[in-house]
């Protein structure tokens, strides 16, 4: 399959979303926006998509190629579906993509935290399900433009099914650009569970304590939990076979030491009070952990911290 072969509908036009819709678009893939934030699409209509910072993009998108509602999708021709919502919302897109797309339509989890592709594997098959690992974050400034905060590439793609790596490697292709690198792998769990890790490191800390990444990691405290809670992550995924080396420790800390100030989108959620990702990623690694028997307290305690958190709205 060539670029023009394929439609591609993204559910989620914010930062992740929409980063990969300007992308793809800049490529000329035939791309169509899904989300419910109406100012959000009313701008890109009208001015385009614009995203500034670590790359510079301005992407068109008419009235056909913008809907607000996954329901809209109905009678279409999309052919690969990329999820690209918070993890709370990810069932109810799921079941709303299942009245909706074909029978023979690729979904690919385009998300953080651990098990989203397990949730569409559930609902449309194995053979349909893929997972994306994105290594760029960004926030939305304001409707129709976003901030593209920093990009380590690459990105990656996986099948759920191994027998599906080939499909794997052309959705890779889709997505890959010079400016947008992204990869294939034949087992996308190790780079998902880096990528948890990362994200349960500071994404909590910063939501309970209000800090942004380098506030966190300059301040010796919370230095100190982001590293506790990176090596109770070490420990469950070494439980599951996955290994890092021995100073995979010490890479995530200078990792997380250059994030600048950059407010993670779990704080963002707890300021918009909004549900956060915590059940996907503190969570699976807490629930790991019983399962295991590996001590997680540190990882306990933020997501008691969150959820207490969001009970107050």
């Amino acid at each position: 399959m060539t670029n023009k072969d394929f439609k591609v509908a993204i559910i989620g036009a914010g930062p992740s979303g929409g980063i990969l819709g300007s992308f793809l678009a800049k490529k000329g893939v035939d791309v169509t926006l899904v989300d419910i934030w109406k100012a959000h699409m009313e701008a890109i209509e009208k001015y385009g998509l614009q995203i500034i910072g670590a790359a510079t993009i301005t992407s068109q998108f008419d009235a056909d190629h913008l809907k607000l509602s996954v329901s809209e999708l109905k009678d279409t021709d999309v052919n690969l579906v990329i999820i690209s919502v918070k993890t709370p919302y990810l069932e109810q897109v799921v079941q709303d993509l299942a009245q909706v797309i074909s029978d023979d339509t690729d979904v690919v989890s385009h998300q953080n935290g651990f098990g989203t592709e397990k949730v569409l594997a559930k609902a449309f098959g194995e053979e349909r399900a893929f997972r994306n690992v994105i290594n760029y974050a960004g926030n939305v400034l304001r409707p129709g433009i976003i901030d593209m905060t920093f990009f380590n590439p690459p990105n990656y793609v996986g099948a759920f099914s191994p027998k599906n790596q080939d499909k794997a490697r052309v959705i890779a292709e889709l997505i890959s650009s010079p400016d947008f690198p992204t990869e294939s792998v034949d087992d996308i769990q190790p780079e998902v569970w880096k990528k948890v890790i990362l994200n349960a490191a500071l994404a909590p800390v910063c939501a309970i304590t209000g800090q942004t990444m380098r506030e966190a990691m300059e301040f010796d405290d919370t230095n100190n939990v982001a590293s506790q809670i990176i090596k109770e992550g070490i420990a469950v995924t070494e439980a599951l076979g996955i290994s890092f080396g021995a100073n995979f420790h010490d890479i995530c800390m200078g990792y997380l030491s250059k994030g600048g100030h950059h407010k993670p989108s779990m704080l963002i959620d707890i300021e918009n009070q909004s549900p956060t990702e915590i059940a996907f990623i503190n969570g699976k690694i807490v629930e790991l952990g019983k399962q295991y028997n590996i001590p997680v307290p540190f990882n306990e305690a933020t997501v008691t911290y969150v959820r207490a958190l969001e009970s107050k709205y």
